[in-house]
C-alpha cells in the first residue's frame, strides 16, 4: 500500500470533550511521520461510518448510501447524517462505482480478498433479497464476503469491533463474547476459522470497555491503542500494551487515552472509528 493520508473530521478537534483525543492521535502521528488532514463538511467525527470503502491499495474507493437506521429512526439525531458527497468535496477522490445501496464504513473490514461485514446488511436494504445483495457486494468491492451474525445488542452493527485485519490470512477477533455469551462466540468462531487464522484479543477482567482496544488504527510504522485511563496505567491498559507488543513486534505501540469517544454522546467507538485512509489512486 502507498502511504496513508489519516483523516479526521474537524469536529474531532473542536467539540470540547474529544479535542484531547485529536491531540493525541495527530501527535502520535507525526512522531510516526504519517500525514495527517481534517475533513471540513462533516457533521459528525465518526469518519469511518461515512467516508467511503478502499477496495483496492492503489487507492480506489466505491461510495454508497450512508443512511443508518440509529440515526435516520430518530428524528432528532437528524442532524448528525454526513452526506458523503459534502464529506469528499475538498479531496481528489477517485470512485468510479456506487453500491446504491445502503451502507456503513464502520461494517467493513477488508481482510486481501475476503471482506468481513454483519447480515445487519440484509436488514437495511429489505428491497433486495439477500443473495442479491451478496451478489451485488462482491462485484463492486472485488472479494468474497465473510458475514459475521449481528449482535443486535449493538445498535451499530459494525464489523471494525469485532475483527481486525493482520495480513496474510490472519485476524484478530475481538474475545469480548467468550465471557459474555459462549454460544454467540461459538458462531463466530466458527465462521471466521473457515476463512482466516484467528487471534484472539484477550477478555479481561477489569474495565468492561476493555473490547476498545480492537478498533486500533494501523499506520506505516505503529499501532495508536486506544486506552482507557489517563496515564495509560490502568491494569487493563496495561495488560493490552504488552499484548500488542507482542503481537505487532516490528512495529511501534503508541497509546492513545480514548475514553471520550469509548463513552461519546451518540453511541461509542475508538481510534479506527474517529479515523479514515485517503490514498492517492494511481488510476
Amino acid at each position: 500500500m502507498n502511504n496513508p493520508i489519516i483523516y479526521t473530521s474537524k469536529r474531532l478537534r473542536t467539540e470540547a470533550n474529544t479535542a484531547c483525543v485529536a491531540k493525541a492521535i495527530f501527535s502520535a502521528l507525526d512522531k510516526l511521520h504519517v500525514e495527517h488532514r481534517e475533513l471540513n463538511n462533516t457533521q459528525d467525527y465518526w469518519c469511518r461510518d461515512y467516508m467511503p470503502v478502499m477496495i483496492s491499495d492503489d487507492g480506489i474507493y466505491v461510495k454508497y448510501r450512508y443512511e443508518p437506521d440509529y440515526l435516520i429512526e430518530d428524528e432528532s439525531l437528524h442532524d448528525y447524517i454526513t452526506h458523503q458527497q459534502d464529506a469528499c468535496s475538498e479531496l481528489n477522490l477517485f470512485v468510479p462505482n456506487d453500491m446504491n445501496i445502503i451502507f456503513d464504513g464502520g461494517n467493513y473490514v477488508r481482510c486481501g480478498n475476503k471482506v468481513i461485514m454483519t447480515d445487519k446488511i440484509f436488514s437495511e436494504n429489505p428491497q433486495w433479497s439477500n443473495r442479491e445483495i451478496i451478489q451485488h457486494l462482491e462485484q463492486i468491492l472485488r472479494a468474497e464476503i465473510i458475514l459475521l451474525p449481528w449482535d443486535m445488542e449493538d445498535p451499530f452493527g459494525h464489523a471494525d469491533g469485532m475483527v481486525a485485519d493482520l495480513g496474510d490470512g490472519q485476524i484478530l477477533l475481538n474475545g469480548c463474547w467468550k465471557k459474555q455469551d459462549e454460544p454467540f462466540h461459538r458462531r463466530l468462531r466458527k465462521i471466521l476459522d473457515a476463512h482466516f487464522n484467528v487471534e484472539e484479543l484477550p477478555a479481561w477482567d477489569g474495565d468492561k470497555d476493555s473490547w476498545c482496544y480492537l478498533n486500533y488504527l494501523q499506520v506505516p510504522g505503529g499501532i495508536l491503542l486506544p486506552c482507557l485511563s489517563e496515564n495509560n496505567d490502568s491494569k487493563d491498559d496495561k495488560a493490552a500494551l504488552i499484548y500488542f507488543e507482542r503481537l505487532f513486534p516490528s512495529l511501534e505501540i503508541i497509546p492513545i487515552y480514548a475514553k471520550p469517544l469509548v463513552k461519546g454522546k451518540d453511541g461509542g467507538g475508538a481510534l479506527h472509528c474517529v479515523t479514515w485512509e485517503y490514498i492517492l489512486s494511481k488510476e
